[in-house]
């Protein structure tokens, strides 16, 4: 009696096993309902059953699935981080959470169980708690690329450029082209204001082939803030021929570049174009404008692109007191000059230009006096 028994358990076992077996092999081919199908003739096949309802895009079924799994084996370890990555991909960040944290709890030193734990914290908006997962991952595993990707991204949204500079460098000492790292690295130099390195990774991601409308403007932008006015400019003109023509922010630097090489024309002709390109506010590039003309000493149209500046932003004293400072260098009459300093000083009683203000007034009124004794 005692044989029969085994003989029976023998042959149950062999049987699941051929069902498990045709079943893998149906899934390999892409007959995943068929799969299911004979999956389900084992009681014990939730989880295998949940992989299949996820390669098929049933996310739903596939939680539901290992769920009924957990009633029968709460421990196996691959299923519990199965679900919770498929919780993740479900924007369910709670549920992850919730997986992420029972394993952590038994496997404290699992890098990836931290990167994951890092995601959940993201998508639960916890940036510091993310932060701190992706750092843990990275410091059990120093070759953690994803961790250390999102590491990096996270630091730079947090606007840490120094922490994101150190953590990117050492994934470009194992894979210098890494086309993602250099361009978080660049990012976070361009944040961190070191232009000459930022320079250095964007004219790399070039070299590879990464040529984005993004890394086109901000190389043009670190050349313009590193000095070198006519790289910025060919750029910004590569910018303009294969991204976007009409950006006038885009004009508007270039137009300060040429002024900074002497070219005035140039300058005049691309701060005209940002104020063609620009709506509504236009007061900086009426105040370039107006600089352009007074480097060439042309004090009429400098007085008039002011004037109009001040219309744009009329609560700005610093644009108040250049009107009335072009004002004084266009009109020969003491009278009118001196008409615009006491609409200023009236205007702007708060101002710190009220100093200088009063004091050219007070010029302007002593001149004025000794002119009529004459």
């Amino acid at each position: 009696m005692k044989n029969y028994f085994l003989f029976i358990l023998c042959f149950v076992s062999i049987k699941i096993n051929a069902q498990t077996t045709a079943a893998d092999s149906l899934v390999q081919i892409g007959e995943y309902q068929k799969a299911i199908e004979t999956y389900q003739l084992d009681d014990d096949s939730d989880f295998k059953v949940a992989r299949v309802y996820a390669q098929m895009g049933d996310v739903y079924a596939a939680l539901d699935s290992y769920q009924k799994g957990f009633k029968i084996d709460s421990l196996s370890v691959q299923p519990r981080i199965e679900y919770a990555r498929l919780a993740l991909g479900n924007n369910d960040p709670v549920t992850a959470f919730n997986s992420l944290t029972s394993l952590l709890n038994d496997y404290p030193n699992n890098a990836s169980y931290h990167y994951y734990m890092g995601k959940a914290h993201e998508d639960l908006s916890n940036d510091d708690a993310a932060i701190s997962a992706f750092t843990k991952a990275v410091s059990l595993n120093s070759s953690y690329r994803a961790a250390r990707v999102e590491l990096v991204k996270i630091l730079i949204k947090k606007r840490k450029f120094s922490e994101a500079i150190q953590n990117a460098q050492p994934a470009l000492e194992i894979h210098s082209d890494d086309i993602k790292v250099n361009s978080l690295i660049a990012q976070a130099y361009l944040g961190a204001k070191r232009y000459d390195k930022a320079i250095e990774h964007f004219e790399l991601l070039f070299s590879l082939g990464y040529d984005t409308e993004f890394n086109r403007k901000n190389l043009a932008w670190s050349y313009f803030y590193n000095g070198q006015w006519q790289l910025a400019i060919d750029n910004y003109e590569l910018y303009n021929r294969d991204y976007e023509e009409g950006n006038s922010l885009v004009h508007f630097v270039m137009s300060q570049a040429y002024l900074k090489l002497g070219k005035l024309k140039l300058a005049q002709d691309y701060i005209e174009r940002s104020i063609a390109f620009k709506t509504p506010e236009l007061h900086q590039e009426y105040l370039q404008l107006a600089a352009v003309y007074a480097r060439q000493e042309d004090y009429k149209n400098a007085f008039y692109a002011t004037k109009k500046a001040k219309q744009e932003k009329k609560d700005s004293d610093f644009i108040g007191y250049q009107y009335a400072l072009s004002g004084d260098y266009y009109f020969a009459d003491k009278s009118k000059k001196l008409e615009l300093y006491e609409e200023f000083i009236k205007q702007y009683p708060e101002s710190s230009f009220q100093e200088l203000a009063n004091a050219r007034a007070k010029d302007l009124r002593r001149e004025i006096f000794l002119a009529a004794k004459k």
